[in-house]
């Protein structure tokens, strides 16, 4: 682990390009006194300011009872797939594709109201169970891959707080930028089951 000085100086080699990359990708993962050098970085390089206000969004987490509400707000949305107005979970699912002389696995979360979710997962059991045994590795995983996906039926909750904590984590500055208002958040998970389905 880098000393702050030896983070300041870095910091201070980078041109300006790379400061603005870090404040926008990697701030959610720096320490507390590395946001402090990197904020003066910013200040100092006259750059725009609104990187700041981006760094403290992302960096400034929900917790606690917080938390628990956007969590509970989250559950009570519409299913972004069926439009019904359910408790909504985080869903993972799993598929092994393969072909004579390779494979691909992919693994997804999404969240749904709980029968989109439970047809999603078998869905990729069905695609997995026919596609997927096609190659050598392909026979080795596709069993295994099934067996977790059915046995996972049976830990939906807490396969669920997991997802949606993780969720929670990975959209912390939009919330913090945009609000946790009913639309906000509809479309963030929208965005997070098209970008998980690719």
């Amino acid at each position: 682990m880098y000393s702050v000085e030896e983070v300041r100086k870095n910091y201070k080699r980078f041109p300006d390009a790379k400061i603005e990359k870090i404040a926008r990708n990697e701030s959610k993962g720096l320490r507390k006194e590395i946001l402090t050098v990197l904020k003066d970085e910013i200040i100092r390089r006259q750059l725009n300011r609104s990187l700041i206000s981006w760094v403290d969004s992302e960096t400034q987490s929900f917790t606690g009872l917080e938390r628990q509400n956007l969590i509970r707000k989250i559950q009570n949305q519409r299913c972004v797939k069926c439009s019904e107005k359910r408790k909504l979970y985080g869903f993972e699912t799993h598929t092994v594709k393969s072909f004579l002389i390779g494979m691909s696995t992919s693994r997804n979360e999404q969240i749904l109201c709980k029968p989109c979710g439970k047809q999603e997962k078998l869905n990729a059991i069905v695609m997995t169970f026919f596609a997927g045994w096609w190659s050598a590795k392909g026979f080795l995983l596709t069993p295994f891959t099934i067996f977790k996906d059915v046995i996972n039926f049976l830990f939906i909750e807490k396969i669920s707080d997991r997802i949606l904590n993780g969720f929670v984590d990975d959209v912390t500055g939009s919330f913090r930028r945009y609000g946790t208002d009913d639309n906000v958040i509809y479309r963030l998970i929208k965005w997070k089951n098209k970008s998980d389905d690719n």
